[in-house]
């Protein structure tokens, strides 16, 4: 039984806790109505209330889009499990739904991507980012994210996006706490090379140098670079000025981009989490 809500006790950040379990009709009936009757009177709350419903919309889109596994998958892996000896007594019906829930969620980043990787590639090979988006990518960091200062303890929700788009935002926190190895540091608008990017920049748990930043670079929809730049079928990486860098071009025209110092394979492990994530927050703008 979920404690009733007393708003006089609760600021908006506690309402805003609540907001996933509210919209998955997870609440009671009588603490539903007292959030409600919080996002009727603060705007604030009832905008962050209405990016995660277009977020989570456009998820329910990307995944209507998911197709199935093909016919005869399920007995494919029904007959490897059978194969494979087991360390653990772990049932054989959980394993099968674990190799279907993969296989679903590559599927997904399939439809995200475009789906147009080659017939009977590698899910983890990946192209050369091209050089014009790495170059723009890399000195974004190095100029913004490594050139100030930033807080060394993780943001608030509301400090952390507080002046961005609603439905930014709420992709910036998804991809945040998609990321538990990071820290939530900023999320802005800055600009680089004559280009309005958005800007999210993370910090790796326990490394306060500038060692431990990464940035996540979103383009705008129709800019210069996006134009200029040749696009892959997927996730694309590149090394420029000591950085590893990995994204890809998303359905709307945008670059959605993770830059840190660290190599090009976890530059693209990163990439491969938060791309879909704004792919979605895109489709809901």
């Amino acid at each position: 039984m979920t404690a009733p809500l007393n708003l006089r006790d609760y600021g908006c950040a506690r309402v805003r806790r609540r907001l996933d379990s509210h919209q998955t009709g997870e609440l009671s009936v009588d603490l539903s109505h007292e959030i409600l009757e919080h996002l009727d009177r603060c705007p604030a709350c009832r905008a962050e209330s209405e990016a995660r419903e277009r977020l989570r919309a456009s998820f329910r889109r990307v995944a209507a889009l998911t197709p199935g596994p093909r016919d005869g998958f399920e007995e494919e892996v029904r007959v490897l499990v059978a194969k494979t000896p087991l360390r653990r007594s772990v049932p054989v019906p959980l394993l099968l739904a674990a190799s279907l829930i993969v296989a679903a969620g590559i599927a997904a980043w399939l439809v995200v991507s475009g789906g147009r990787g080659p017939s009977g590639s590698r899910v983890s090979s990946v192209a050369t980012l091209d050089p014009s988006v790495a170059d723009f990518a890399a000195l974004n960091h190095k100029n913004c994210a490594r050139a100030a200062t930033w807080p060394r303890e993780a943001a608030s929700a509301e400090a952390f996006t507080r002046s961005v788009d609603p439905s930014l935002g709420a992709a910036a926190r998804a991809a945040a706490a998609s990321l538990p190895g990071f820290l939530p540091v900023s999320a802005h608008e800055c600009a680089h090379a004559g280009e309005t990017i958005f800007h999210v920049i993370l910090r790796r748990r326990g490394d306060d140098s500038r060692d431990g930043l990464v940035s996540v670079v979103v383009t705008r929809p129709h800019a210069a670079l996006a134009a200029r730049a040749e696009s892959t079928s997927g996730i694309a990486a590149a090394s420029r000025l000591g950085f590893g860098i990995a994204g890809a071009r998303i359905p709307d025209g945008r670059f959605v981009l993770v830059v840190g110092s660290a190599d090009e394979r976890a530059a693209t492990e990163m990439a491969r989490t938060v791309v879909p994530i704004f792919a979605a927050a895109a489709a809901a703008l």
